[in-house]
């Protein structure tokens, strides 16, 4: 089944069980990802902050990243 496929069937549910659809997909992710430095990870944050508040970074928009995103795995 394609991911547009997929896609359709999943938006042909009912909202509970799109939620509850969502919140499996969305745990699963993290189960093959290495383990992460926290304190890294902040620093990171903090450092982007600090770039996208001086103007150095111009930041996207959700539906950017989102359009982005699909495109990069074939879905647009």
């Amino acid at each position: 089944m394609s991911t547009q496929q997929l896609t359709a069937e999943a938006m042909a549910l009912s909202l509970s069980e799109r939620v509850s659809l969502a919140q499996n997909l969305w745990q699963s992710i993290d189960i093959d990802l290495a383990d992460t430095d926290e304190h890294k990870a902040v620093s990171e944050a903090v450092r982007r902050d600090q770039e996208l508040s001086s103007g150095a970074v111009v930041g996207r928009s959700h539906e950017e990243v989102m359009q982005a995103a699909r495109r990069a795995i074939g879905c647009a």
